[in-house]
């Protein structure tokens, strides 16, 4: 029996979230040509199960989509464990990796006893920083109003030693806009408005006007208008990319392909 684990997606966190991570893990990963020699990924998209994350943390709805996800989480394990196989998963929304929401979801895992541990998309975004900018660097931050509003990227960069920058907090609303728009944003249409991806290149030049050296596409949204790996000169980081890296890693690691 094979030793690779099986990745798990937690989907539904966005509607290209998990199709965005599923495409990142088959283009880093390392085959001999062949349908087979790719990984097993079981990918769960409940998008209508999973309350918004950014309408939580603000307060504006009570319910943690925490259980939800925990939810959908059990579920993978019932599936996984009809293959007698090992597993290692992944959320693609940096907005749940709030301490709030994601505090909550690894302790429903525990109490019922979901046995596949869940790589932290934020703490691998920050490895893979690391070969970008040094500590003592100054780095951008794009991201939903919830994210922000946690500070959970001053957290984890600042004891690191790099210099966050934010665009201004009355321009905020324009990036929420870009995301969360019913009628042009990038969650409503797919593939992306040309106003959205204009408002995201607009901020992102914000950010690296204020001297980033490199910008955090901090939304699984954003590398969508922003496909790119650098823009105007500088790196743009996606954590979908460095959470596709790290499952990998987790599951098969002679398959991971390097940088």
């Amino acid at each position: 029996m094979s030793r690779e684990k099986i990745i798990v997606i937690g989907g539904g966190v966005g509607p290209m979230a998990g199709v965005a991570l599923h495409g990142k893990i088959i283009e880093n990963t390392l085959t001999d040509g062949t349908d087979q020699s790719h990984l097993e990924v079981f990918h769960f998209s409940r998008s209508p199960s999973i309350p918004d994350r950014t309408e939580f943390i603000l307060g504006n709805i009570t319910e943690n989509p925490a259980a939800a996800m925990a939810e959908t989480f059990a579920i993978a394990m019932e599936a996984v464990t009809r293959t007698k196989k090992k597993a290692v998963g992944g959320i693609p929304c940096n907005t749940f990796h709030s301490p709030v929401v994601f505090k909550e979801f690894s302790r429903i895992l525990r109490k019922e006893k979901v046995r596949i541990p869940v790589v932290h998309m934020l703490q691998e975004t920050l490895v893979l920083l690391r070969t970008v900018v040094k500590p003592g660097g100054r780095v951008g931050i794009l991201s939903t109003t919830g994210t922000r509003s946690t500070g959970v990227y001053r957290s984890l960069l600042g004891p690191e030693g790099y210099s966050v920058l934010e665009v201004p907090e009355e321009t905020q609303a324009e990036i929420q806009e870009a995301i969360y728009n019913r009628t042009w944003g990038i969650k409503a249409v797919s593939p992306v408005t040309e106003k959205a991806r204009e408002t995201v290149r607009s901020m992102a030049h914000l950010l690296i006007r204020g001297g980033a050296e490199a910008v955090i596409l901090a939304c699984t949204e954003l590398p969508l208008a922003m496909p790119e790996q650098s823009f105007q000169g500088v790196t743009l980081v996606d954590p979908v990319v460095a959470l596709a890296r790290a499952l990998i890693r987790e599951a098969a690691p002679e398959k991971l392909k390097p940088i």
